[in-house]
């Protein structure tokens, strides 16, 4: 692998010592390492670790596991029920530094592609709320997918500026996460565009978007609030200093230590020639990772009251949607519902006014209504259990009718004409649409 020499140059002065050098610049001919993370709002981490072969834990994500790079987990049709997130291995640090809890209100600043969102809203076990933004509308579509395969009820999904955020959310979170846009340095050996997008004077040009968005995000977090901030770069001008910069003008947060040793990570300075011990870094020579950095602020002052749920809405008037679920679901959604257009949606518990922003979606997209009829999202039948579907089709994952549903084929079935819930191994994959003994392929076109 050829690294640019300004690269290489800026990695020698950075670290304390030759040995040290020497190991980080080998660790780029080393293979690198993949990981998979079990979906609590799916299954439990017991009951996951039984579904793969050839897996271990990685130490800084109690849900996280390494797998064989050999035996793609995407293949498996577990994955398309939304069991597990494909991500990679240190990409998972700055979540699980983050702790949220259920009924936090947690904005994810820089969402896409959503990894981070979908292991912090199973962190949250579908009470509070999760706000995922992204400010690139064209990387909506992965975010969006992959919010709704988790089957995440409480989320609400923007594209907006984080300055527009800021004025409408002041001191609004509990928790924020800020995976800032960077130079991608822990990418190189994972993604080798990653060296081609790389120049001497892209790090300074992403500090100044890195304060930018830190100082907004300042704006939107509570007293007693936490904020992690992150990147997948080495260089102290996106790290260190930019959380020094912060720090310096906002004189209402303090550096949280990150307990390094419990999460089987290094202190920022550990071999560096820097002086933040707070924050912490994962390398590729020391650790079963790609390169991460992560630090934990916190604002100072008592924590706010929790917020109290709100009550729910009388029930949803539309005949056809009514219909449907007093046919097929066994329990009621207790949901607000929206109608937007034709579209239906249950809103979070914890639903702040969004009005105006660019919202991409609102709470959890039930279905629509067109022509006299609903017709159930895919985004709905990922947030059931198999129990709570009237009519249900349950197949092993090696059934070869499995692979015809996940690529939208037509086959036979012996089921009810309706509605049933598509399951492969207990867990829905999705709807499917029965008539005379055949599925018509997948519903929503998922």
């Amino acid at each position: 692998m050829k690294l640019p020499y300004e690269f290489i140059s800026n990695m020698e002065r950075l670290f304390a010592d030759k040995q040290e050098t020497t190991a980080f610049f080998a660790s780029f001919g080393q293979p690198r390492h993949y990981g998979v993370r079990a979906n609590e709002l799916k299954i439990a981490v017991q009951d996951f670790v039984a579904l793969l072969d050839d897996i271990g834990p990685i130490p800084w994500c109690k849900e996280g596991f390494y797998y064989n790079g050999d035996t793609p987990p995407s293949k498996n049709p577990l994955y398309h029920a939304g069991l597990y997130y494909i991500q990679e291995p240190s990409a998972m640090s700055a979540a699980a530094v983050l702790d949220a809890q259920p009924g936090d209100k947690v904005l994810d600043l820089c969402a896409s592609p959503g990894g981070k969102s979908t292991q912090i809203a199973s962190a949250l076990g579908g009470e509070g709320l999760l706000v995922s933004n992204d400010v690139n509308y064209g990387r909506m579509p992965g975010l969006v997918r992959n919010i709704e395969m988790a089957g995440i009820k409480n989320a609400i999904i923007l594209c907006e500026k984080p300055e527009r955020l800021a004025a409408r959310f002041p001191a609004y979170f509990d928790k924020i996460l800020v995976d800032a846009p960077c130079s991608g340095e822990g990418m190189f050996r994972k993604d080798p565009e990653a060296i081609t997008a790389w120049d001497k004077n892209k790090a300074a040009r992403l500090a100044a978007i890195q304060k930018e968005i830190l100082h907004n995000a300042a704006k939107m977090l509570a007293c007693g609030g936490h904020l992690v901030y992150s990147t997948c770069t080495f260089t102290p001008v996106e790290n260190e200093n930019t959380i020094e910069d912060f720090l310096a003008n906002n004189p209402d947060f303090e550096s949280v230590h990150i307990n390094h040793e419990g999460f089987g990570i290094s202190p920022a300075n550990a071999g560096l020639i820097t002086e933040n011990a707070h924050a912490a870094r994962i390398w590729p020579h020391r650790h079963r990772g790609e390169g991460h950095f992560v630090a934990l602020l916190k604002r100072r002052g008592d924590l706010r009251s929790p917020v109290t749920k709100q009550q729910p809405a009388p029930k949803f008037t539309n005949r056809y949607f009514n219909e449907f679920c007093e046919k097929y679901l066994m329990t009621p959604i207790e949901s607000r519902i929206l109608e937007h257009k034709d579209n239906l949606l249950a809103l979070p518990d914890i639903c702040p006014d969004v009005t105006g922003l660019n919202i991409v979606r609102l709470g959890l997209l039930l279905g629509s209504l067109k022509k006299g009829r609903f017709t159930p999202s895919y985004a709905l039948a990922m947030s059931l259990a198999k129990a709570d579907f009237a009519e249900t089709i349950d197949l092993d994952a090696a059934d070869p009718r499995i692979a015809a549903y996940l690529g939208g084929q037509t086959f036979e079935i012996p089921a009810r004409d309706g509605y049933s819930l598509f399951c492969v191994s207990g867990y829905p994959l999705g709807f499917a649409k029965i008539l005379n003994g055949r599925v018509k392929g997948r519903i929503n076109g998922r």
